[in-house]
Order: structure tokens, then C-alpha cells, then sequence
């Protein structure tokens, strides 16, 4: 082939690659250019805080529990619905990441677009990026096709760790931890308050529920909570009672705030958050209730203590079915070292051990509307969970229920400050972890993070926010 040809090969190739990507393009919306520059000013200057975006395509988000439902868009209307779902998860974050962008960047912005009011402009400009996607079905069908969830293993960390042989030692020094936890939990369910000193450990609990969720549920085309108010509810119906074994102020629950350019820990008053999301079991959506208490630090209990450091916090979720059957309950640090299953005693079980899958720390619970959850001074850990009772011996303190989104922006100086960076991790969390286990290929292990970017195995792979996780367990 003469040289000429060959270029004349080539240009035309190009120009259908090139027709290809721009067919996934938002240019058709009149808005597109202005949301896009909003997207990277924020990407910029503030991070993610709700969802994962979608590269090109600043006005979708997409979710693992959203994904779940993409292979199934087999029709105009299920394309619509996780459309809809996408753009309402792009739209919550970008509302969420202007809070905390710093006024002269939000009235740059505004001044170069001629916008008056942000709020009322991009509720315009997202229902006409709704109206392109959905007229241009083909293309938003092919870039659903090409939307991957996103992965929090590093390859490259792998690669570089000898991953093969590297995590046969780490494997055993894992199996080695949860035989410990186990032992420990074992020691605990044999004795009063877990063990605990009834002198030295506290019991929190929460203040009044108010009345039963309403049934029923009003959910939309994903079987999520439609309603506020009744999500709030079913939030304070199932909320725990936590028994902390030493009330110092390394293990009392507190509020994070940012004190000059330090986020800090308020123990003035008792809090724990809570937050809803999702995940399905036997192609039904389950209701998740997500916990978190949040400590001023893990202590140093040696010289050379790994995982010590500032900030800490523990997640306990509850896994409810559509007819609110409690289905399971786990566990994770808010790094998401640690993960533990803990499953109603009529739950049927058979494990899922796969090779190269580090196995999964699982205890065996009797089931209530409210559990007591007992966690340990200093390291905490879960030792032990049973239905929720109140005893003279204790020493009892109420603490208030406070929505997780508010740690997602905190007044700090003249503005608002999420308690992550730009990366999505708790600004201060580092751990001296993170020069040991990187070879898992775990991102930043140990610091804490969003959620969404929880990682919770070092051998193998698995996720917090996995749309099938109690299946993929082996939970029946």
C-alpha cells in the first residue's frame, strides 16, 4: 500500500473512532459546558462525596448498587430508570461539593457562566442532560455498557508486592487475627457485660424511637426508601445500644469539627451516625442501616503500634429484608480493615471459600429490634452482640442519632469542610499500616474513608458496598 493510501487509511479510521466517542459526548444539552467545568472545579478543589463519576459525563454517577441493575436495561424503561438513578446521584454530589468550595470559586464560576442562582440553574440544566440521554437511547445504552464500578485494589501495588507470594503470608497471619477475635468472642459471650468492668464501661443508649416505621414502605423503582421521613424513622426503630468496656476519652463517641486547620473530636456529648443504602439478596433490594460511632483516636498499646493513629471509627449495619426481616448484621473500622459477619441463628449459611479469598470472620447472634453492641477499649473491635437490655449495674448515657451527611461539610473558618480530602480520606488518619500492607494491593491501608471506597479483604477481593455481598458469603 502506497504511503498516500496508508494516511488516507488511517485519517478515516480516526475520524470513526472519533465519531464513536463522540457519540457518548454530552454536547446536545445547552448547559453540558458549564456542568462540565463545574465537575473539575470540584473534582479539583474538593474530592467526591457522593458516588463515582462517570468520566466525560459530568451530570451521572454511578454506584455498585446502581451497576447491579445495568445488565438488566433491557428495555426503554429500565434504561430511564438507572438514567434517572445516575443523574439524582450526580446531582446530590455536585449540591454536596459546592457546600465546601471556597466562596471566591463558587462566584468565579458563577460570574463566568452568568448564573444567578446555583440551585435553581443546575435543577434546569440536569432535567435537560435527563431529556438528552433518554432521546439518544442507543448511546446512553453504549455508555452503560462501558460504566465499570470502581476499583479499589491497586494492580500496580500487586505487581510490585509479588502479590502471589507476598499474600501467603499475609493470608496466614489474617487467619491467625480472626482466630484470636473468635476466641475472644467466645470468652465474651460467657460472661457478664461481655467481660467489661460494670466500673469502667458505659452504656450508650439511644433516645426514644418515636413510633413503628409505617408499612408500608413507600419505595421507588429500585426498592429504595422514597420517604425521608419514614427512612428516619426505620433509623431510629433499629438504633443499638453500644457497651464500650473503658469510658476514657479514647473510647467515648464524639463529633468530628475542625478546630483552624485540624479536624478534632468533641466528647461533649454522646453521638453516633447513621446513614441508609443499599444492597440486593435473592433479586430483592435490602435495606442496609449503617451505624457509626466516631473516637478521637486509636491509641498506642506499644512502642511500635501499626495501626495507632488519629481518628477512628466503627461501622455497624443491619441488613433488612423488604418486609423488614432482619436478614444479617456486619461490621467494619471506617478504614474497612476488619470485616465481620454476624448472622441471626436462623439464618442458613454455608461459607463460600474460594481460593485465593481470605475467609470471612463470622459469629453466630440471636436476633432483636435493638442489639447491644459490645466494643473494646482502645482497639474497637466487637466482642460480642445480643438483644438490647438495660441493667442497674451500668452506667447509662443517651446519645442522639445525627445524619452522616453532616460530617460531609463542616463549618471551618469562613466556609465548609467535608472530613475527607480530595482522595476521599479522613484528613489525619494516616497509619504506619499502609508501608506494610500496600503489597494487597488495598489503597492508603488504614486510613479512613468514604463510603463507597471500602476495601475489606487484604487476600482477595471484596467490597463493603457490594450490591450481592451476603450472597457471595454464602448467606441463604
Amino acid at each position: 500500500m502506497k504511503t498516500g493510501q496508508l494516511w488516507a487509511w488511517c485519517v478515516f479510521l480516526g475520524a470513526i473512532l472519533l465519531q464513536g466517542c463522540s457519540s457518548l459526548r454530552p454536547e446536545a444539552y445547552s448547559c453540558a459546558s458549564s456542568i462540565e467545568a463545574l465537575d473539575r472545579l470540584l473534582d479539583q478543589h474538593v474530592g467526591t462525596l457522593e458516588a463515582t463519576r462517570v468520566k466525560g459525563h459530568p451530570a451521572l454517577r454511578s454506584q455498585r448498587f446502581i451497576y447491579s441493575f445495568i445488565e438488566q436495561a433491557d428495555s426503554a424503561t429500565k434504561q430511564a430508570a438507572i438514567v434517572d438513578a445516575m443523574l439524582q446521584l450526580a446531582q446530590q454530589g455536585l449540591w454536596l461539593e459546592w457546600q465546601n468550595l471556597t466562596p471566591n470559586l463558587q462566584q468565579q464560576w458563577l460570574t463566568r457562566y452568568q448564573i444567578d442562582e446555583f440551585g435553581a440553574y443546575t435543577k434546569t440544566c440536569f432535567a435537560k442532560a435527563k431529556q438528552h440521554y433518554l432521546q439518544s437511547s442507543s448511546s446512553t445504552a453504549a455508555l452503560l455498557a462501558e460504566i465499570q464500578p470502581e476499583d479499589d485494589y491497586s494492580s500496580s501495588a500487586k505487581i510490585l508486592g509479588l502479590y502471589p507470594l507476598s499474600s501467603r503470608v499475609f493470608e496466614r497471619a489474617v487467619v491467625e487475627e480472626q482466630d484470636h477475635l473468635k476466641q475472644t468472642w467466645l470468652a465474651a459471650r460467657q460472661q457478664p457485660y461481655s467481660g467489661f468492668s460494670a466500673q469502667r464501661s458505659r452504656l450508650f443508649v439511644p433516645d426514644e424511637p418515636g413510633p413503628a416505621p409505617t408499612q408500608p414502605l413507600r419505595l421507588d423503582n429500585f426498592g429504595r426508601l422514597s420517604d425521608a421521613a419514614q427512612a428516619q424513622r426505620l433509623l431510629s426503630w433499629h438504633a443499638p445500644q453500644w457497651l464500650i468496656e473503658d469510658a476514657d476519652s479514647n473510647n467515648l463517641p464524639g463529633k468530628p469539627f475542625w478546630q483552624r486547620q485540624n479536624l478534632s473530636v468533641d466528647l461533649s456529648e454522646a453521638l453516633s451516625y447513621s446513614k441508609i443504602s443499599y444492597g440486593r439478596f435473592k433479586q430483592q433490594t435490602t435495606i442496609q442501616l449503617n451505624y457509626i460511632l466516631w473516637f478521637k483516636q486509636r491509641p498506642k498499646l506499644s512502642a511500635i503500634d501499626w495501626v495507632a493513629g488519629q481518628h477512628d471509627a466503627l461501622v455497624f449495619r443491619i441488613h433488612l429484608s423488604p418486609d423488614l426481616n432482619i436478614l444479617a448484621y456486619d461490621s467494619i473500622h471506617l478504614c474497612g480493615c476488619w470485616y465481620t459477619l454476624m448472622l441471626p441463628k436462623q439464618q442458613s449459611y454455608v461459607a463460600v471459600q474460594q481460593v485465593g479469598q481470605e475467609p470471612v470472620l463470622m459469629h453466630r447472634v440471636k436476633a432483636a429490634r435493638n442489639m447491644r453492641v459490645s466494643v473494646s477499649a482502645d482497639t474497637h473491635q466487637i466482642v460480642g452482640l445480643s438483644p438490647a437490655s438495660l441493667s442497674d449495674a451500668l452506667f447509662q448515657q443517651r446519645y442522639q442519632l445525627l445524619p452522616w451527611q453532616s460530617l460531609l461539610s463542616l463549618p471551618r473558618g469562613e466556609g465548609q469542610s467535608s472530613v475527607f480530602d480530595n482522595n476521599g480520606y479522613v484528613f489525619g488518619s494516616q497509619r504506619l499500616e499502609r508501608w506494610f500492607f500496600w503489597p494487597m494491593g488495598v489503597k492508603q491501608p488504614g486510613s479512613l474513608r468514604r463510603f463507597g471506597d471500602h476495601a475489606i479483604s487484604f487476600i482477595g477481593e471484596r467490597y463493603f458496598d457490594q450490591a450481592d455481598l451476603l450472597q457471595a458469603l454464602g448467606v441463604q
